[in-house]
């Protein structure tokens, strides 16, 4: 799994690749923990992401309403195939991305 955080005046965007199973969850914690000590509006790219384990969703949950708390948005990018049908089967695409 890669983690790659880029930082403008503006907004974060977070690109995550590969798959993030529990052992790498916390890689994902720390960036998303970045992200809160400076809120602005997100874009989560994860087209190169094939799977995401629980923890890394819940992680995501927490993000969305961290920045919603700040008036700033976390928006996806298209998902990975793989990803997409996870995420969907499973009722979270839903949850997470078109609430």
């Amino acid at each position: 799994m890669h983690t790659t955080l880029k930082t403008t005046a503006k907004k974060h965007k977070l690109t995550l690749s590969g798959e993030i199973g529990y052992p790498e969850s916390l890689e994902l914690w720390e960036t998303i923990q970045h992200i809160a000590q400076d809120p602005k509006e997100t874009i989560v790219d994860w087209s190169n992401l094939g799977r995401l384990h629980f923890a890394g969703v819940q992680m995501l949950f927490a993000l969305r309403r961290s920045l919603e708390e700040h008036q700033h948005k976390l928006q996806f990018n298209e998902p990975h195939p793989a990803l997409y049908q996870q995420l969907h089967t499973f009722g979270v695409w839903d949850a997470l991305i078109e609430s």
